[in-house]
């Protein structure tokens, strides 16, 4: 399984995160503290509403939910967490993943 593949039972989450940043290190050292955890995939200091987008992955929503009020919340310097878990993949990395597949219903005449 390549590193962008993830297991069929995987549960994956898209976290925005706002954080006070820390006086001469910026976002930096947080997002170390963040992304040092093994339930997260991906972290990315992002423009708009909040600081870091996170991709974390568990084995069920409620794993997730675990590593969100345990782990991220309740760090220092982060001041809120909005979770987005992921329901169904159309696309990724270039590849479309799920095609639409039209009923072909058999043309009537009268």
């Amino acid at each position: 399984m390549s590193k962008t593949q993830t297991s069929p039972a995987a549960v994956r989450a898209l976290i925005e995160v706002s954080i006070t940043p820390q006086k001469d290190v910026g976002f930096d050292h947080i997002a170390e503290r963040i992304y040092t955890y093994p339930e997260v995939k991906s972290c990315y200091l992002v423009s708009g509403g909040y600081d870091l987008l996170v991709i974390v992955e568990g084995d069920n929503i409620q794993t997730v939910a675990d590593f969100v009020a345990a782990k991220l919340s309740s760090m220092a310097n982060v001041r809120q967490t909005t979770t987005h878990f992921m329901l169904r993949k159309y696309k990724e990395e270039g590849q479309t993943l799920h095609q639409n597949k039209k009923e072909r219903r058999p043309n009537i005449s009268y």
